[in-house]
């Protein structure tokens, strides 16, 4: 686990790379992991989530990306998110695209099983795939959630994987390609708390002993 952060010095996005918690409120760590998809020219009809190392350079990297978006077994899940992102490089000049090509009415979704939909209990987890659907042979700019007010307590691991799924959302659709050059990264988070871990010894105020 990586250095937990407090609420005070909480300033930038947390580490999804090294799982790195906040404690929001006092007894429970509170963890975002943030990944993405990528659709490119070969496609599919799933796809792995990867969390990227911090090291951007493709020719010199040390750490290596992670493969899997995962939800620990005993985790609070609250909130599931999936992006399919406006692909211009500048969103104030002309109309937005994802390059995303697929078959009408095939639907897109974050879940842990193909067999899942817009479900968020102990042993499945998924978006809504009526949310994000083929149109017109591709996918519009658009961004599904599920969330819930208490955290679902997580029966196992789970891994979260973008599916590409028929109009019914639970079984397999057509292959979806990207028709541009490195493909489109399908943004995908979830968030989650666990317990604290008790307070060490060397976290709290002792007096000194004086030696007799």
């Amino acid at each position: 686990m990586a250095k937990k952060i407090y609420p005070g010095n909480w300033v930038n996005p947390l580490s999804s790379y090294q799982g790195q918690p906040v404690v929001g409120r006092p007894g429970r760590q509170y963890v975002h992991k943030v990944g993405y998809a990528l659709v490119n020219s070969t496609g599919g009809t799933s796809f792995d989530v990867i969390i990227p190392s911090p090291d951007l350079r493709q020719d010199d990297k040390p750490r290596p990306d992670i493969v899997g978006l995962t939800i620990p077994q005993g985790a609070r899940v609250y909130f599931m998110g999936i992006r399919v992102p406006d692909m211009r490089k500048d969103r104030g000049v002309g109309t937005a695209f994802t390059g995303l090509v697929g078959t009408d009415t095939n639907r897109l979704k974050l879940a842990d099983a193909l067999a899942n939909d817009d479900a968020m209990t102990t042993t499945t987890f998924s978006t809504n795939s009526a949310t994000i659907a083929v149109a017109s042979s591709t996918v519009a700019p658009v961004s599904a959630v599920k969330s819930v007010e208490t955290g679902v307590v997580a029966a196992g691991n789970e891994t979260l994987k973008v599916y590409v799924t028929t109009s019914g959302g639970t079984s397999a659709g057509s292959t979806l390609t990207s028709s541009l050059d490195g493909g489109t990264p399908i943004i995908c988070e979830v968030a989650y708390w666990v317990d604290d871990d008790v307070t060490e010894l060397n976290e709290i105020n002792l007096p000194y002993i004086t030696q007799k």
